[in-house]
């Protein structure tokens, strides 16, 4: 059966950039496409995918996105708009995310799994496997259980792309452990022609500079190891900071049973200019019985600055963790006066940190808040990984508050684009 592959179809109507042509076209077992956001990486993903198909007629391709959301966002219109600009025949099963592909005469499938519940991948029989933004997976189970499926083709092989995500296990693979037929092709946000410029400019505002090394250039940078804070200069953040009277007090509020901590600011935005002022911190600790923390530490804040206007970003957790019987801390905090700024759920840890990092070129924070000073020069990651380590019960408490408040007030957006750009 003569195979047919993607670029004998019609590549060029996408104007692939050199990474992505090396990448589609590599005979390599185990590619990686390492590149910044919008550089192409979804659409050679899936163009690679209908390839590996060709070489492999009759056979079957898992295609897997970290999360579920994420295969049904990004990943199922990309390929499908594949599909349709590249005029094959396809048949979705939705009850099994399943496209059976047909082209000339051969046919093959594609499945669409969640790599977070690697698991049921077992018993397959694949003849290729991929990870899209292999590198928001925290270790490398997913892969080990796509390469035990590789057992039923002719070129069996498993590929993923990624925007980096700091010396994580995609660097072990693809760099620091590199072995025989990983095959690492690195591309640039700005290899993109067809992007408009303000989808770079929108990225180099919304990101500190050792991200935007990570997330324009497509750079492996370590975001794994050491400070968590890595922004904070006790040189450049620690000033004179002063409570003025006619100014909003905002608070980052992290619930605990012991201690309870608030983080108060002002915030100053005028033209071309941005400025988060933290001015005092309050820590208290359980008195015994039933000592209701939330009411105390509200209370303690209305009494210190009376007739102040406070906007509050607590731990979203409170929304449920009730400090007594009948009512919850969200819900003590707006009969004290607190208007409440929380979402749903809790930030993602990354998205909030590099809020925070970003933040942090415009924050000043007055030394008595040596709580919050603490936690932004010694809170670190736990090896490895981007999330944060929290073996040290003394840390953490202020920087969390903050990290509410601050991803609320100003979170990094990552600019959207079309998806056959994704």
């Amino acid at each position: 059966m003569k195979m047919i592959y993607v670029w004998d179809l019609k590549l060029v109507k996408y104007n692939c950039f050199t990474h992505q042509k090396k990448f589609i076209e590599t005979k390599e077992k185990y590619p990686a496409l390492v590149a910044g956001y919008g550089s192409g990486k979804t659409l050679a993903f899936c163009l690679k995918a209908l390839a590996e198909l060709g070489r492999n007629p009759n056979k079957v391709i898992l295609l897997a996105e970290p999360v579920f959301p994420m295969v049904r966002d990004v990943l199922q219109p990309t390929l499908e708009q594949c599909l349709t600009d590249l005029k094959f025949g396809f048949e979705y099963k939705a009850s099994n995310m399943e496209y059976n592909i047909k082209w000339g005469n051969g046919k093959g499938t594609i499945i669409l799994r969640s790599a977070e519940n690697w698991r049921r991948w077992a018993g397959l029989n694949l003849a290729g496997f991929a990870i899209d933004e292999a590198a928001l997976l925290k270790d490398d189970k997913a892969w080990r259980m796509g390469l035990s499926r590789l057992r039923d083709g002719n070129h069996l092989s498993g590929w993923v792309a990624t925007t980096p995500e700091g010396f994580n296990w995609v660097w072990e693979y693809w760099v620091d452990q590199s072995k025989n037929g990983y095959n690492l092709i690195q591309g640039k946000t700005t290899d993109n022609k067809f992007l408009p410029p303000e989808f770079v400019e929108s990225l180099k505002e919304n990101y500190d500079e050792k991200l935007i090394n990570a997330y324009i250039n497509g750079n492996f940078v370590n975001l794994q190891q050491g400070q968590t804070y890595y922004s904070f200069d006790r040189k450049e953040n620690v000033k004179v900071v002063n409570y003025e009277k006619n100014k909003v007090i905002h608070i980052g509020m992290d619930f605990n049973i012991n201690p309870i901590t608030a983080t108060l600011f002002h915030i100053s935005e005028g033209y071309n200019e941005r400025k988060i002022q933290v001015f005092d911190e309050v820590k208290l600790y359980h008195s015994g019985g039933k000592d209701l923390m939330t009411q105390r530490i509200a209370k303690h804040i209305k009494n210190k600055y009376p007739n102040s206007q406070i906007i509050c970003y607590p731990d979203p957790a409170g929304k449920a963790k009730n400090t007594n019987a009948t009512h919850s801390d969200h819900d003590i905090l707006r009969k004290e006066g607190f208007i409440l700024k929380v979402p749903n759920k809790a930030p993602s840890v990354i998205d909030s940190v590099n809020a925070v990092n970003k933040a942090l070129e415009f924050t000043i924070i007055d030394n008595r808040c040596r709580g919050l000073i603490r936690d932004l020069e010694q809170v670190s990651n736990k090896d490895g990984t981007r999330e944060i380590d929290k073996s040290n019960s003394e840390l953490t408490h202020f920087s969390d508050g903050f990290r509410y408040a601050i991803h609320w007030l100003y979170p990094v957006r990552k600019p959207t684009t079309k998806s056959f750009m994704a």
